[in-house]
């Protein structure tokens, strides 16, 4: 019972969101669940593991290439719509919860930071080029937008916990015991994104054929993106990779969708928040049944265990 305590949270949330979609009004409050999220994170990153690897430069050319891939075969299947949303689906970068997942598994945090950076930053200096031979749209305002964005979302809880860090080392200390909160947070992001969809497509006349064509091609970007991303790298780092390029950072492209190619488009990445976060789901009931099988075992990850024994990583940063 207690290994499926979390993925039933996460199925309570989007049921919840779905049979609620009022509280889309309270989607704004998305952005800053994630910088609290992200502070709590960088509080016990080490500056210098955030370097990126030969697999962080591989996971953010998958991206790219799986985002223009679906693009142009919606497109050349004939419907502009679907391939809106196969590109905003299949192009959108890193979670910034990734790493707290990531950290909730065992795994190593500054790989997954460290993918959100890589992807986030280069999928958005991408999109200047991109979002215009897609969309034929773009402007001064939109690459700035973006630039600010970014900034906001990243620069500001990287550099609060820095200096947090500076002027009181041990605060570090503190963010393991508000696992449980920074869960929670998380939660509501899902809650708020499933009322967000469930009132836009209760305003809108969208027939069921084409949300389910959109579902369909976002579970198939999913899959393809969690399996890719699980062979991109070497042994030592295969969960990180498959999560990196496996779940998305979709507030972002769902916002950039609605821009500049309308709430259709949006819904593919709004499908892929389910799908996505049914198989950290599973993960999360397959990591917890292992550890209640073997509590000794809470850090299961390679990395970790030889940061632990003072040895260095078996592959030497870029």
């Amino acid at each position: 019972m207690k290994a499926l305590f979390r993925p039933g949270m996460i199925l309570l949330a989007f049921a919840a969101g779905y049979f609620l979609p009022q509280a889309a009004l309270y989607t704004f409050l998305i952005r800053y669940f994630l910088m609290i999220m992200l502070f709590l994170i960088f509080l016990q990153v080490k500056v210098q593991g955030l370097r990126p690897r030969k697999t962080h430069w591989l996971i953010l050319a998958a991206n790219i290439l799986i985002g223009l891939s679906v693009w142009l075969t919606a497109f050349l299947s004939g419907s502009r719509d679907l391939a809106y949303a196969a590109f905003f689906t299949g192009i959108t970068p890193t979670a910034s919860a990734a790493p707290v997942i990531m950290r909730f598994l065992g795994g190593n945090v500054e790989f997954m930071l460290t993918s959100f950076l890589t992807t986030n930053i280069g999928v958005s200096l991408s999109l200047t080029g991109l979002i215009p031979l897609v969309t034929g749209n773009f402007t001064l305002k939109f690459l700035l937008n973006v630039a600010w964005n970014l900034f906001f979302l990243i620069g500001i809880p990287m550099s609060a916990a820095f200096l947090i860090r500076k002027i009181y080392p041990k605060a570090k200390d503190v963010v393991p015991k508000l696992a449980n909160f920074s869960y929670m947070l998380w939660i509501c992001m899902l809650f708020l994104t499933a009322s967000s969809a469930s009132e836009y497509i209760r305003k809108s006349s969208v027939s069921p054929m084409i949300l389910l064509e959109i579902a369909g091609i976002s579970a198939g970007i999913c899959a393809v993106n969690f399996t890719l991303g699980y062979f991109l790298d070497r042994k030592e780092f295969r969960r990180e990779s498959s999560q990196s390029l496996g779940q998305k950072n979709t507030m972002f492209t769902l916002s950039l969708a609605m821009t500049f190619a309308g709430p259709l488009a949006a819904l593919g990445p709004t499908f892929y928040v389910l799908w996505h976060n049914l198989w950290n789901g599973i993960q999360l009931y397959l990591h917890d049944r292992r550890k209640n099988e073997n509590p000794t075992c809470e850090n299961p990850n390679p990395d970790y265990i030889e940061e632990k024994k003072g040895k260095p990583e078996k592959e030497k940063p870029l």
